[in-house]
């Protein structure tokens, strides 16, 4: 007579930190080989007293180690638990946080799937890429704004299969018509370069952007050159303000991390006419806004989550111990019919102010960045500082799905978080096409073009001043 199986029993222990010597008190609430001092050392640096209790559950059921363990750590001659701790972090009045797993791995790679909000994290303003990811503790389910995290696991992933996770795994949670995906299911699906898949002797960009075409993207490999002004990183800021994360890989380090947001904007540069000087184009008078950006922030396994990375050498206080400038080749997982590339886009733009045909500013900082037209007329809807006929326009416009945009401001408007002209660009229009524009306006005029009439139409009317598109990035 078979006998009945035992439900199996998950319990919660609370963990109350009152000072930073509280996290060693890990030690003594979790087994041996789920904790070690790079997980202490590695909580009690980056949460600090942000955190107010751990509760720690165990066992907990992970599906990404789950994923690895059937496809390598089952086949070991040692034996590995399949059970993992997950430790959820509670802030001031028990503010979710998020939570942590800890995987029954080798020392150094035990810090597995995390989802922590910025807010736990970051201590001055920065812009992100986040997505609701969701966990129950105890009946109770709770939501989580972040952008997830996990340390590798050395042979069966490496720093850049754990890049490319966190990006897939923020698409599959955001976007419906993107799958979820797991770490071990990654690894398999990578395409040989040479030699085994395991253990893994590292990931070259081809090989990212090969993943990310298997999962349904269009991506595109920039980098590997020196090019004046560091147009990389103009290009990869434009990404990031599309809402788009790129997979940057660092040399001389040989080492590779997700690019999730940006930092603070030093407006204090367009103080400065010689700065001004230094930063806009001659013939045009255009500052790219990316030539602001004073940091990006990176989901670096090396680290924690959401580490900034800044134009300025290391320091022993930097996040990191490289800088921007060592980002040497960025992968972008574009969606398929996203065509036109930032590059062309700059290109068409810097002819349009040449040709001289709209009245913006002399100094004209510009905003470039990718969105959907739905949220692009959601936004429009909802601006209470545009126009009406701007508003009217944009809300009837035919477009593509998705489509290149270039916020336009003089310095005082700028710094205000202002637009005083706009153009909007198909992005799905030929490589070769001289005129993508949909639409742009300046102060007195509101050009367009009509697809389902093939006609072009100017509207003449005044053009305040309006609130950026922020829709893109969440500032926290």
């Amino acid at each position: 007579m078979q006998g009945k199986r035992t439900k199996e029993v998950i319990e919660f222990n609370d963990l109350f930190i009152r000072d930073l010597n509280d996290y060693d008190k890990l030690f003594d609430m979790i087994n041996d080989d789920a904790i070690d001092n790079q997980v202490v050392d590695t909580v009690k640096r980056f949460l600090g007293l942000k955190c107010d209790r751990i509760v720690i559950e165990y066992p907990y059921h992970d599906k990404d180690f789950l994923s690895t363990y059937y496809c390598y750590y089952s086949q070991k001659f040692r034996g590995f638990s399949k059970k993992c701790y997950r430790l959820h972090v509670m802030g001031e009045n028990d503010e979710y946080y998020g939570y942590i797993v800890l995987r029954p791995t080798v020392k150094g790679t035990r810090l597995g799937t995390t989802y922590l909000s910025p807010k736990a994290l970051v201590d001055e303003d920065a812009y992100l890429m986040i997505a609701g990811f969701e966990a129950h503790i105890m009946g109770d389910k709770q939501k989580i704004m972040c952008f997830p995290w996990m340390k590798q696991e050395v042979d069966i992933s490496v720093c850049a299969h754990v890049a490319a996770w966190t990006i897939l795994r923020y698409y599959g949670t955001k976007y419906h018509n993107y799958a979820d995906t797991t770490m071990g299911t990654i690894t398999q699906r990578i395409k040989g370069d040479m030699g085994r898949k395991t253990p893994s002797s590292g990931l070259t960009p081809v090989q990212i952007a090969d993943l990310f075409q298997e999962y349904g993207f269009s991506p595109i490999i920039r980098g590997g050159m020196k090019e004046k002004n560091n147009r990389l990183l103009d290009e990869m800021v434009a990404y990031i303000e599309s809402g788009i994360p790129i997979v940057g890989f660092i040399s001389p380090k040989q080492h590779a991390v997700s690019i999730v947001g940006h930092g603070k904007l030093d407006y204090e540069l367009l103080d400065d006419s010689v700065s001004i000087n230094k930063l806009k184009d001659y013939k045009t008078g255009v500052v790219l806004h990316s030539k602001l950006v004073s940091s990006l922030y990176v989901m670096e396994d090396n680290y924690f989550a959401y580490r900034k990375v800044s134009k300025d050498l290391p320091t022993s206080s930097s996040d990191v111990d490289y800088n921007l400038y060592e980002i040497k080749f960025a992968v972008i997982p574009l969606y398929e019919k996203m065509q036109l590339v930032y590059n062309e886009v700059y290109e068409r733009y810097t002819a349009l102010v040449e040709s001289d045909t709209m009245d913006w500013e002399e100094i004209k900082v510009s905003r470039i960045y990718m969105t959907s037209t739905n949220s692009l007329k959601r936004e429009a809807g909802n601006n209470d500082m545009m126009c009406d006929e701007l508003k009217i326009i944009i809300s009837r416009l035919n477009m593509s799905k998705f489509v290149w945009c270039i916020d336009i401001a003089g310095i005082d408007n700028y710094k205000r978080n202002l637009t005083s002209g706009r153009i909007i660009i198909d992005s799905t229009c030929s490589t070769y096409e001289k005129e993508p524009w949909l639409l742009m306006h300046d102060g007195h005029q509101i050009k367009y073009y009509d697809e389902d009439e093939n006609q072009n139409y100017v509207v003449e009317c005044e053009v305040q001043p309006y609130t950026i598109y922020m829709n893109n990035l969440k500032k926290v």
